[in-house]
């Protein structure tokens, strides 16, 4: 599976890649800057995109999390169709939505949905 981490703040953004990394291991994960991700889109054609804001590129995929959105203490989050907004986001809601992609490309997602 491959993820686009491109959110703001470049510290914040690299070390969500690299937690990333380190638990999934099996999973390509790119670190990129925020201006660049609409071209890293076409290129890597990612499963999963973390960011700081939306665009149509972004919108497209199945699913993505945007990250803070106005500042705000949480995400929003798209997977599958479904758009929610969770509060408080922390670590565990990322890999959550990670496993959850993974499972929707493999399609084991319906077997257990």
């Amino acid at each position: 599976m491959r993820v686009l981490v491109a959110n703001e703040m470049c510290a914040y953004r690299e070390v969500i890649a690299a937690v990333f990394q380190e638990l999934r291991p099996h999973h390509e994960i790119r670190c990129v800057e925020p201006d660049d991700l609409d071209d890293e889109i076409s290129r890597h054609h990612p499963h999963l995109v973390v960011c700081s804001r939306l665009t149509a590129a972004v919108e497209s995929l199945m699913s993505w999390v945007m990250l803070y959105p106005n500042g705000e203490n949480q995400a929003v989050i798209k997977t599958a169709g479904e758009q929610v907004a969770v509060a408080n986001v922390g670590f565990n809601d990322l890999l959550s939505v990670m496993d959850k992609t993974e499972l929707l490309h493999s399609g084991s997602w319906f077997e257990t949905a």
